[in-house]
């Protein structure tokens, strides 16, 4: 990315959610009123004047996958607070709102939003234009990937001996493959018990027009996709590094789960959504 600017995709991340609101069928996959507030009047009225860019194909399948990730993500939030998992890592938070939309069951939560210093100083300075108030219970942590190193920038915020769930959602696709790699080695030491949700790029490319149109758009901007995997390999370098199980939430079983009856978004047709245990 371009190191001293805040990342246009995951600007751009928010505003698809905020597509998702406006126009999407009902339940909704995400429920997301605060990325409303973040693009503004202005940009609820630029999507509904332009609905039409927004329900092709491409475009509803990019949002399917933007809101599906968010979706999984706090899904298995929820069941690792109901076991007792009481810290949360959203690293390379962006603009995600759920710290500022949490639900009850969050509430005892220690929640760490971690992105690039330029990022995390754009999404404060958007959250107090709005006049939104930081929970209590939300840090925020500015941290350079590629540059800083992860262990022991969370030993400032987090207790050691407590287990911690972390998501990372939309960001590994765009590090160097041996950041990803020294990342995962960083999450593997934490508490046993820990969980990490993570969304990844596919070498496995069965829609190449859009794919290429996703990977070239977001190059464009500056911030190309850098690392990729095979589901095997991936796995394989997990366990390799010391997580004790990984899974994958596969296309059949997030199309049962989250896509029954929907006629909007299409379900996806990828593996692009991992969890792995410590």
């Amino acid at each position: 990315m371009r190191y001293q600017q805040s990342s246009e995709t995951a600007m751009g991340a928010t505003v698809i959610r905020s597509v998702h609101q406006l126009l999407d069928e009902r339940p909704l996959i995400l429920e997301d009123p605060v990325s409303l507030l973040l693009i503004g009047d202005d940009g609820v009225r630029k999507i509904r004047e332009n609905r039409e860019s927004h329900e092709t194909f491409p475009a509803r399948a990019l949002r399917s996958h933007i809101v599906l990730r968010s979706r999984y993500a706090e899904d298995e939030l929820l069941r690792a607070v109901e076991s007792g998992l009481a810290q949360y890592i959203n690293l390379g938070a962006g603009y995600d709102t759920f710290s500022f939309r949490q639900p009850d069951w969050a509430r005892g939560l220690k929640i760490v939003e971690i992105d690039h210093p330029a990022t995390e100083l754009a999404k404060l300075e958007a959250i107090r234009k709005i006049r939104l108030q930081i929970p209590a219970n939300a840090t925020f942590l500015p941290l350079d990937l590629e540059k800083d190193e992860l262990s022991a920038n969370l030993a400032t915020v987090l207790n050691p001996s407590l287990p911690t769930f972390i998501a990372c959602l939309g960001v590994l696709a765009y590090l160097r493959p041996q950041t990803v790699r020294r990342l995962f080695e960083s999450v593997a030491k934490l508490r046993e018990g820990s969980e990490f949700v993570f969304a990844f790029a596919s070498q496995q490319v069965k829609s190449p027009h859009r794919t290429v149109s996703v990977a070239a758009r977001t190059a464009a901007l500056g911030e190309p996709w850098l690392t990729r995997f095979e589901v095997e390999d991936l796995k394989a370098e997990l366990m390799r590094v010391g997580f004790r199980e990984v899974s994958f939430l596969d296309p059949l079983e997030a199309a049962e789960k989250y896509y029954r009856e929907r006629h909007d978004l299409p379900a996806p047709r990828k593996t692009r959504l991992c969890k792995a245990t410590v």
